[in-house]
């Protein structure tokens, strides 16, 4: 049995008091959960943890309540549940830890933190009988974590896929639908609180990444890490991508993929992918995320949400406080199989067999033989096009230099890794300049 909360008065400790953590403190303190509780509870905010207690904050949270010592939260008897949105590894890690050895619930936000150490995480909760909860980690205001865990656990998931970077999402329809540069739109997300000023997780791939990771632990039912999950960010994407991209009939997306596959191994990454153009996600456009699961007897499931942003993120953590209420004394059940120290699943497995289709974009001299001593090579590594195509350079085009023309060609399935040795062959022939994109093509 879980540890039971023996008053009618449930006190929070709130671990983090940023955009997230002032939405989730004004909601606590304006009354309405207690309304959504029925009467059968009363929610007292009781510390809000901060480094800074100097520091300008919302007026309508109350001063007395801010606390720079963690283990006035941590080692407070009273408080029952903590609310972490600090966000990142340290020193969160080693607050949930503490919290959850004191017997504390935990809600959480952190995608970094429950990726890189479920296994931990979910196992003391379930040693110390307390519950975890966790939809605000992936997509936002989308109830996808909570879908997997609970909706569709009757089903054997095979796959799930989905647009889980709204910053990168963003950067990318304004691209294709405002002709900006990434640089342009990433400024513009900036300037809008889209993107942080260190925009590096967003596009290196890497926030991508660690919702991957945990999408694919849940639904797969053993721990991926994030380090198992290869990602490729957006950097090297142009506006010149995404107008080639729409004469081949696609748009261009940050996808993340987990596949479960008949012999069990499982394929995970974070790639950007065409997506034609008549496929739901090719339309899923601004800060919304998408996922789409698709299971054995659901077939395919699409939910649809803002991924960011204080309220549907506050949505999510509140949602999750209010389940673990109703269901506080219910056992904590393990969501995945934790494997024994330094064992790996099977995710780690190699992907070469794994065969996708191909864009590739160069800046070569406009030269004649080209086309031809790139077919050369590419043949002799048993790669075929779909379609090749050479565009010269125009005056009203800042697509190439003077003298320079873009070559994009279109494989059929190939493995990566073959596609790989061929370019670096490609890279060597002397009118090749460079190399500027590489996208897969999603199925």
């Amino acid at each position: 049995m879980n540890k039971e909360i023996k008053t009618n008065e449930i006190q929070i400790g709130l671990l983090g008091c940023g955009v997230i953590g002032t939405q989730v403190a004004t909601e606590l303190l304006n009354g309405n959960l207690d309304c959504k509780l029925a009467g059968k509870n009363r929610i007292k905010l009781k510390k809000i943890l901060v480094n800074d207690l100097s520091k300008s904050r919302d007026n309508s949270i109350p001063e007395s309540l801010f606390t720079n010592s963690p283990d006035e939260i941590l080692l407070d008897p009273d408080i029952d549940i903590i609310i972490e949105v600090m966000g990142g590894e340290k020193p969160a890690y080693d607050y949930v830890i503490k919290a959850i050895q004191n017997g504390k619930h935990l809600v959480t936000a952190n995608k970094e933190l429950i990726a890189k150490h479920g296994p931990q995480i979910f196992g003391l909760a379930h040693e110390k009988k307390v519950q975890i909860k966790l939809d605000a980690t992936v997509g936002g205001g989308i109830p996808i974590i909570n879908t997997i865990m609970d909706s569709l656990k009757a089903n054997q998931i095979t796959e799930v896929v989905g647009i889980l970077n709204g910053t990168t999402n963003y950067i990318l329809s304004e691209m294709k639908n405002s002709k900006k540069t990434l640089e342009a739109a990433l400024k513009e997300a900036q300037d809008k609180g889209y993107a942080e000023s260190d925009p590096t997780n967003d596009l290196e791939g890497i926030d991508a990444k660690y919702k991957t990771s945990i999408l694919a632990s849940l639904a797969f039912h053993q721990y991926i890490a994030p380090d198992q999950v290869p990602s490729h960010g957006i950097k090297s994407i142009s506006p010149a991508d995404f107008h080639f991209a729409e004469e081949l009939g696609f748009s261009i997306k940050l996808l993340g993929l987990a596949k479960q596959f008949e012999d069990g191994h499982i394929s995970t990454s974070v790639y950007p992918s065409l997506v034609a153009a008549d496929q739901p996600l090719a339309r899923i456009d601004g800060v919304l995320n998408a996922v789409e699961v698709r299971g054995d007897l659901i077939r395919e499931l699409m939910l649809v949400g803002p991924g960011a942003g204080p309220k549907p993120t506050s949505s999510a953590i509140l949602g999750d406080l209010l389940s673990l209420i109703k269901n506080i004394s219910s056992d904590f059940p393990l969501p995945y199989k934790v494997l024994p120290a330094n064992a790996r699943s099977k995710a780690e497995e190699s992907s070469s067999d794994e065969k996708y289709r191909f864009y590739t974009r160069l800046r070569v001299n406009d030269k004649v033989g080209v086309i031809r001593d790139l077919g050369i090579i590419l043949a002799k590594h048993q790669i075929s096009l779909e379609s090749i195509s050479q565009k010269a350079h125009t005056p009203d085009s800042s697509w190439e230099k003077g003298g320079e023309a873009t070559l994009i060609f279109l494989t059929h399935s190939i493995g990566e890794d073959k596609l790989k040795i061929a370019l670096d062959e490609i890279k060597q022939l002397d009118p090749v300049n460079e190399i500027c994109c590489i996208l897969r093509v999603f199925e």
